[in-house]
Order: C-alpha cells, then sequence, then structure tokens
C-alpha cells in the first residue's frame, strides 16, 4: 500500500514552481559520487518559499536513495546539548536510532558512510548562537563527504563560514529572490486556472511573494478581485479577513489552535479535537498554503499565524483567552509527565503561546505584532551602534567604562553571544549579551569581575571551570539596551522583543543568571518569578560602587518546574490573574445536569457540582441561563442548539444527533467540542 507521505511528496513536487538553479545545484550534489560535505545557505524574507523548497531537497533526497534529515531550530533549545537532543530525536523516530545520546556521531557518520545525507535545518537563525560549535566542533567530526547541510533563515547567515578559509570551498550561499510572471502563471495553471485576464491581475497583485501568491490563488475562484480595484504594495497587507476566508470553514478549528501554539502533531490535534484526523483531511490539509509541515508535525507559516493570531484575539478575545487556557492546561499535564529531552519542546511551546501576557507598568511588553518581531545574530558592523545605545542608557549602568570594555571583547572573541534587533534601515534598535557558562566563558568573566562568580556559585565554581562547551546549562546575561528613537517601534516595544529573545533563547533547558543594581528590573524579575538575593557587601563595594545590587535565577533544568511555567507566563504586574479553575467538562457531566435541571437537591449531588465546587441552587441558576432566550457569552447558536437535544434526546448517538443537527458527523464533533469549552468558561464564572 502507498505511504501518506509519497503522495503528499508527489502533491508538493506537482504544485511547485521555479528556483531551477538551487533544484539543480542540489541535484548536482546528489549525482556526484564522491559528493564532499558541503553547507548550503538560504536566505530570503518571511513566506518567499524557503521551507517549501528545503521540502523539495527531501524530496529530491529520497528519489536519489539519499537519507534525508530535517530539523526545526524553533524546536532546538539554542545549545549545543539542545541540538544533539533535537538530533537525537529524529534517529528514535527511524530503525537505526542509538540507545545513548553519545552514540549520535557515530550513528550518524554510520548513516553518512551507507548512503548520501541532506540535513535540512529549518529557522537556522533559531540555533545561530551555536554556530561557532557546529563548524569547529560537530561537523568536523563528520565523514569529509557524502553529507549536505541546508541552513535556512531569513537573513544571510554564512558570513562567518565563507571567511573561514578551510570553509569557504565547502560553503556557498543563495538568497531566495520572488518569482517571475511565467512561474506564477504556471503555478496557477497547476492549479486548474484557465482565465488568462484574473491570471495577469493575482500576478500584479502579488508582486511574486509566494505566500501572497497562494493564498490569494486559493481565495480568488470563490471571491475574484473586482476590476479596477488598487493593487496592494510588495507586502500584500496579507489581512486576517483574507486568511479566514480561505480556510475552508470545516478546518477553522485547527487553524486556531495553530494561531496559539505554534505546531502541533496530528496526534495531538486528533486527541485535543476530540476527532481524529483522517487520511483524506490530512491531505486536503496539506493542500493549505499557511499549513506546513514542521519536525514537530504541521504549523502555520509565520506571517499567516501573526494575522489569523491578531484577527481571533481581536474578534472574539474570550473565546481566544479560552482556548488559551485549555491549550495551556493540555501542555502543562504533558510537561508533568514528560520525559526529560521532551520537556524543553513543551515549555518553548507554552512560552511561545504566552507571548502577550507581558506588561510592566500597564504597558504591555510583548505586542501582537511580536511573533514577527525577530532577533538576530550580531555582525560587526553593528558594534558601534551598540555602544551607542549603551551611552544613551548610562543611568542603567554601574560602570560605563566596564560596560563599554565587555561588549568590546564579546565583539571580538564570543560574537555569537549577542544578539541584535534590526530596524526596516537594518541598523541595531535592541541587542541583548551573555554567555553559557563553560570553562573559557568563566575565565573571561573572572577575569573582568574578580570574586563576582565565587559569589554568584560558592557551591560550584570549581565545577563551572571545568565545564565544557557541550555541558554548558547555565546562561549568564550581561546585558541589554534598546533605542528610544526608534519611529517604527516604541521603547517599551523594544524591550519585549529583548524579553522574548531572553525567555524563547536562553531559559529553556537553561538556569538563567542576571546580576543587576536596577531598580525597575529587580521588580520585574520578582514578580516574573525569579528567586532573589543580595550580594555580599564586598563585592557590591568593589564591582557596584557600593549599589544594592542582586542575584536573579531561574532555573529550568530540574524536572518540578511546571508550577513555575504558570506562574511565568500568567504574570502581570498588579497579581490580579490567577490560574483558573481546572477541570475537564464531559458530555456525560453535562447530560446528567441538565437532566437533573429542576432539581437543584439532586444536582447537589451531581459529578459537575462537585467539579464546580458550588452549591446544586447556585448550578441550577447556571444552567437556566444557559437556556434563556440570550445565553451567556461565548455560548452561541449552535452550542444552544446542541445542548436543547441533550436535553431532549440524551440517548442520541453520533450519528442520530449529527442528523438531527442537519451536519456532517466530523462538524458534529468539532461542535460538540466547542460546546463543552463555551460551556465550562460559563460554569467557571462567578455569579452575581
Amino acid at each position: 500500500m502507498q505511504k501518506l507521505a509519497e503522495l503528499l511528496d508527489l502533491e508538493r513536487s506537482r504544485l511547485f514552481v521555479g528556483r531551477k538553479s538551487e533544484l539543480a545545484l542540489v541535484q548536482a550534489w546528489l549525482g556526484n559520487a564522491q559528493a564532499p560535505t558541503e553547507v548550503l545557505f538560504l536566505s530570503g524574507m518571511g513566506g518567499i518559499g524557503k521551507s517549501a523548497l528545503l521540502l523539495q531537497f527531501m524530496n529530491m533526497a529520497r528519489q536519489e536513495e539519499a537519507a534525508a534529515v530535517w530539523l526545526d531550530g524553533r524546536a532546538c533549545t539554542d545549545s549545543p546539548a539542545g541540538f544533539m537532543e533535537a538530533l537525537h530525536g529524529y534517529f528514535t523516530s527511524h530503525p537505526q536510532a542509538p540507545h545513548e545520546l553519545g552514540n549520535i556521531y557515530q550513528q550518524l557518520a554510520n548513516l553518512i558512510a551507507s548512503k548520501k545525507t541532506v540535513l535540512c535545518i529549518d529557522h537556522y537563525d533559531s540555533i545561530q548562537r551555536i554556530e561557532s560549535w557546529l563548524r569547529e566542533v560537530f561537523l568536523p567530526n563528520l565523514p569529509a563527504t557524502g553529507l549536505l547541510v541546508i541552513l535556512a533563515a531569513r537573513r544571510d547567515l554564512s558570513a562567518a563560514w565563507s571567511s573561514d578559509l578551510a570553509w569557504r570551498s565547502r560553503s556557498r550561499s543563495i538568497q531566495l529572490g520572488t518569482l517571475s510572471r511565467e512561474e506564477i502563471i504556471n503555478y496557477l495553471s497547476h492549479r486548474g486556472w484557465q482565465n488568462t485576464n484574473e491570471m495577469e491581475r493575482l500576478c500584479s497583485h502579488t508582486r511574486g511573494l509566494p505566500l501572497a501568491m497562494t493564498l490569494y490563488a486559493e481565495r480568488m475562484p470563490h471571491s475574484p478581485l473586482e476590476s479596477g480595484q488598487s493593487d496592494w504594495p510588495i507586502s500584500m497587507r496579507i489581512s486576517a479577513e483574507v486568511l479566514g476566508e480561505e480556510a475552508a470553514a470545516e478546518f477553522n478549528d485547527l487553524s486556531e489552535i495553530l494561531c496559539i501554539v505554534p505546531y502541533a502533531t496530528i496526534e495531538w490535534l486528533g486527541k485535543f479535537l476530540s476527532a481524529p484526523l483522517t487520511l483524506q483531511e490530512l491531505a486536503r490539509i496539506n493542500r493549505l498554503s499557511y499549513i506546513r509541515p514542521t519536525v514537530g508535525g504541521i504549523t502555520l507559516h509565520d506571517t499567516a499565524r501573526f494575522f489569523l493570531a491578531d484577527d481571533f484575539r481581536t474578534r472574539e478575545p474570550e473565546r481566544y483567552r479560552t482556548l488559551w487556557r485549555r491549550i495551556i492546561d493540555e501542555l502543562a499535564l504533558e510537561l508533568s509527565h514528560a520525559a526529560s529531552q521532551e520537556k524543553g519542546r513543551i515549555v518553548s511551546l507554552m512560552l511561545s503561546a504566552s507571548q502577550d501576557m507581558y506588561q510592566i507598568d500597564s504597558i504591555p511588553l510583548l505586542s501582537p505584532k511580536l511573533d514577527v518581531l525577530y532577533m538576530e545574530p550580531f555582525q560587526p558592523s553593528d558594534l558601534p551602534h551598540l555602544h551607542q545605545m549603551m551611552k544613551e542608557e548610562n543611568q542603567y549602568s554601574i560602570s560605563s567604562e566596564i560596560d563599554h570594555a565587555i561588549m568590546d571583547v564579546l565583539a571580538s572573541y564570543f560574537p555569537d553571544s549577542i544578539r541584535v534587533y534590526r530596524g526596516s534601515d537594518e541598523k541595531p534598535l535592541a541587542f541583548t549579551a551573555g554567555l553559557h557558562l563553560y570553562k573559557e566563558t568563566v575565565a573571561l568573566l573572572e577575569r573582568l569581575f574578580p570574586g563576582l562568580l565565587d559569589a554568584v556559585f560558592p557551591k560550584e565554581i570549581r565545577l563551572l571551570r571545568r565545564t565544557s562547551m557541550e555541558e554548558a546549562d547555565t546562561y549568564y546575561h550581561l546585558r541589554a539596551s534598546a533605542s528610544s528613537h526608534s519611529p517604527d517601534y516604541s521603547y517599551h516595544e523594544l524591550i519585549g522583543v529583548i524579553t522574548k529573545d531572553l525567555i524563547t533563547h536562553h531559559s529553556i533547558g537553561m538556569r538563567f543568571i542576571l546580576v543587576t543594581a536596577y531598580r525597575e528590573t529587580n521588580e520585574l524579575l520578582g514578580n516574573a518569578g525569579f528567586r532573589s538575593r543580595d550580594l555580599p557587601a564586598h563585592i557590591r563595594d568593589h564591582l557596584f560602587q557600593g549599589a544594592k545590587a542582586s542575584l536573579h535565577e531561574q532555573d529550568w533544568r530540574g524536572t518540578n518546574f511546571v508550577d513555575q511555567i504558570f506562574d511565568l507566563i500568567h504574570f502581570t504586574p498588579d497579581g490580579n490573574e490567577t490560574r483558573s479553575n481546572q477541570f475537564e467538562l464531559t458530555e456525560k457531566d453535562v447530560k446528567t445536569a441538565i437532566a437533573l435541571m429542576n432539581d437543584h437537591e439532586a444536582l447537589a449531588q451531581s459529578e459537575l457540582a462537585a467539579k464546580l465546587s458550588c452549591s446544586g441552587f447556585t448550578l441550577q441558576q447556571k444552567l437556566h441561563s444557559v437556556f434563556s432566550d440570550s445565553p451567556p457569552f461565548p455560548l452561541n447558536s449552535n452550542n444552544l442548539a446542541l445542548l436543547k437535544l441533550y436535553a431532549k434526546a440524551p440517548q442520541l448517538g453520533v450519528e442520530m444527533a449529527a442528523q438531527q443537527l442537519h451536519m456532517s458527523r466530523a462538524t458534529y464533533y468539532r461542535i460538540r467540542k466547542e460546546t463543552l469549552l463555551n460551556l465550562r468558561d460559563v460554569l467557571i464564572r462567578k455569579t452575581n
């Protein structure tokens, strides 16, 4: 029987257009019997088609009977250990999986020796901090022939490789551009379009941006663009309304989930929706241009996720919040039972789903648009701008002279330790700098700050002095700054970009350490759940000019940190928001309670009253409000119709109930899930 993966590859190849030179380059490597181990960089703006091209490379490798390995940088913790865990995760799903993490090198080497291997790393910029380790440690331990590593990122990150004389002949860079008119016409023809005028208009409107082209190609047959309508700019202004219309109604629930969580496995989605996805549904989902496969399952394209989530939050804030809570609850349950190698991945999902939860002085730090704001690797030309930002924030510095000296040292010897956010003119607007602690970085900090690490790590300093880069599990934050002169972003928004980067790149699976004497920082970190303690007086006098410097620590290395994650993602400055009542509302609970709705004494003995910890009379009032002429938000007409059916005919099975409501079985499952979710939200509210 033919595998689904083979059918998906065929469908992707049928619809793929353009990129002939890129495909030829990889095909030539696959056809070379003595192909050298090489690194290929793919770069381009969001929506330009980097991930789609990687999938084509994977398909080509499989057709040539080469091994194809896919890693998503967003699913790796930003450390050598995190990368090795992700690679181990790939092998555990294949027959050649090693039994121990230490066997990964040999396992990969054996694979390369047996057949050519193409290793694709999408979102490489998410793990670019470990570039030096990849270049100097990881790859040199692998065979000199038979491996092609393809790294995809928004920016061209090949500079360090091409400037290395040893790697120059083994690395090359490709920057993807927009598609030509001929390629767009070819794509539309493959999609079954025949109207030449409509195809010409779409070529004009999309300006060759692949993501916009596919989204409008799917929408226009149902709602053609009117002649004379004004052109969109190259960015396409892809609105949430267009994306919402483009998604088939049967996949609205799935799209809403992926607005919140960055990716999900097919199995997890089926469990969450209480309706496993069929092969036919998966094939239709695969045709949606803004949904694509990733190492973690399926995901929305970054741009699509941003617009859909923004629309969802604005249009239905309470339902968005309810769905968010339910996703977090489910992930927290998984986290509490996860193996150690899975914890980092799940925590990454929870934080990514909660990026809008941080405020300071009632001003949001993580704006709704944060999904498309990324910090990037440091470049030497950035250094003067970073020094200027530090001068503008001298009031936050204990010693301006030391801070500037540290930045020069990091830029020269540890450039991977600096991350930068750039504006539209490519000039830095914000940066963060810090080090993973291992013997070389510990030696540097001890020279810069004599006695400080002994005070911070009195019981561990000897071990840290012997720790290798691969063993590093502690991140020491040194400095962050933001410009207050940006015409596009407020100072708080830039601080939000820094905050997001520190959480997603330096906290997951690591211990996070920060020493500061800045009062507002102390307050923010304390509210976010960091443990704090004052440094000894002699250290403050010697290094901090007597200021009240404090050490802040958050440790994600342990196994008992579910509650810490909840505290972090539910954080608000005034502390008013608390974790919602946790319980699962089942169909049986609802049917039983509705049958007893007119008997408050019997309701008091029901399972639902016990879960809500309320009296029978209170539960009776809530249920009566549900069946009123104006049911409480977020219950809708579909929800009310199903609840009335429960009251009228509680014994009906799924097939008969779906027929009574004039909907398909799949739609019935989704409406049932939505009804239970919305009813739970109504029932847990306090009565007036």
